[in-house]
């Protein structure tokens, strides 16, 4: 099915917040006319709001539905949303994604003790190796391995030897403070990430979502003027031809479903306060 990027929360979000409980005859033939089974609708869930992401199927039944019933559908699915954002399985969902949100914990370090003896296992299973395979060469490849390993054990003794090797007091030291402010940062990132998805509240995405629709649909000229250049359709004004699909759909969408969705979002955001 293919799916264009729109806008209406309020159609967006009945592709991707639905269930059986609130589908009732009018919904189900609004699905079925937009040719979007409950599962592929059930498929989306959040995938909209945080996205944030505003599309429906076919654009071109909404315009095909009379004014009327265009505001009508605004309000339908809205008062169904609301009611399905409450239930417990869309806040276990919610919670489900937030964790995908979660940053993550920055790893223990290793120190030189550990790094070390990392180092002199890598370097002895090496020299073990190069030995064993050293016994099938020719001569002059004996002594190119003959070489190769000899300075694989020179590296072994200069690991224990203070004045050559790497790990030292000093390389602790720098460890230490990158990791100190690793968990700065980690700490820093929790919090914001608690702040933006607080556990069991998608009030602040869902907000979020619809800020987003409203900045982006509140400059649409429903009256611009469309010229057929190579059999399609532009705007007569180039500087509307330059904006963007998501501008041109909301234009393509119609006033009436366009208004009424800002308005239902303009009251469902402020209920969300």
């Amino acid at each position: 099915m293919k799916k264009l990027f729109f806008l209406l929360p309020v159609l967006i979000v009945v592709f991707g917040f639905i269930t059986q409980k609130y589908l009732d005859d009018n919904l189900k033939k609004l699905l079925a006319q937009f040719n979007v089974s409950e599962g592929d609708a059930k498929s989306t869930v959040l995938y909209n709001i945080a996205g944030p992401s505003y599309y429906i199927p076919n654009v071109k039944i909404l315009k095909s539905l009379a004014l009327n019933d265009r505001a009508e559908m605004v309000e339908l699915i809205g008062s169904r949303i609301k009611e399905y954002v409450n239930t417990q399985e869309f806040i276990n969902n919610y919670n489900e994604f937030r964790e995908t949100r979660k940053p993550s914990e920055p790893e223990k370090p290793k120190y030189s003790d550990e790094l070390k003896e990392e180092q002199k296992t890598n370097l002895n299973n090496t020299i073990k190796e190069m030995e064993a395979n050293m016994k099938n060469l020719q001569a002059d490849q004996k002594q190119m391995f003959e070489e190769v390993i000899n300075q694989l054990k020179q590296q072994l003794k200069d690991i224990d030897d203070p004045e050559k090797s790497l790990y030292t007091p000093q390389t602790d030291d720098i460890i230490k403070q990158s990791y100190e402010q690793q968990l700065e940062y980690y700490a820093a990132d929790l919090k914001i990430w608690n702040e933006e998805y607080p556990v069991n509240n998608p009030k602040p995405l869902i907000k979020k979502w619809l800020d987003g629709f409203l900045s982006k649909s509140k400059d649409i000229d429903f009256n611009a003027q469309l010229k057929t250049v190579n059999k399609r359709q532009v705007f007569v004004n180039p500087e509307y031809e330059k904006k963007d699909s998501q501008w041109k759909l909301y234009f393509r969408a119609g006033k009436e479903p366009v208004e009424a969705a800002r308005k239902f979002a303009s009251n469902w955001i402020s209920e969300l306060k």
